[in-house]
C-alpha cells in the first residue's frame, strides 16, 4: 500500500492491525520530503533521526498492546510557527524574525 495519499483513517487502522509500520511510514515520508521539499521550499528544518526514534518508539508501543489513538504512529510535520524544542530552530515564518529556539522541553 502507498501511504502518501491514502486517507488519515485508513492509515490509523493499518497502523493499530500492524499492517503497516510506523517505521515505513516515516521513512517513506522523509524519502518524499528530502526529495520533494527543495523544490517547493516546503521544509526549514527536518528531523529525520528523531522522527526515526519516534517511529520505532510507536511501533514497540502497538506491539505491546499499548495503541494509544488513530494519531499513534502517524508522522507529521509541525509548521515552523509553533514553538519548539531539543535544539530544534524555530524561525517562526518570516525570515527577518531570526532562528530562534524555545527553552520549554516536551513532557
Amino acid at each position: 500500500m502507498n501511504p502518501v495519499f491514502r486517507p488519515l483513517r485508513e492509515l490509523a487502522d493499518a497502523v493499530r492491525e500492524r499492517r503497516v509500520s510506523p517505521v515505513a511510514l516515516a521513512e517513506t515520508f522523509l524519502e518524499r520530503l528530502e526529495r520533494l521539499g527543495p523544490r517547493y521550499n516546503a521544509v526549514v528544518t527536518l528531523t529525520r533521526d528523531r522522527a526515526l526514534t519516534e517511529a520505532r518508539r510507536a511501533e514497540g508501543e502497538i506491539a505491546a498492546g499499548r495503541w494509544r489513538g488513530p494519531l499513534h504512529g502517524i508522522p507529521y510535520g509541525a509548521k515552523d510557527l509553533l514553538a519548539t524544542g531539543g535544539g530544534i530552530p524555530t524561525t517562526w515564518g518570516p525570515r527577518h524574525c531570526g532562528s530562534k529556539s524555545s527553552t520549554k522541553t516536551r513532557p
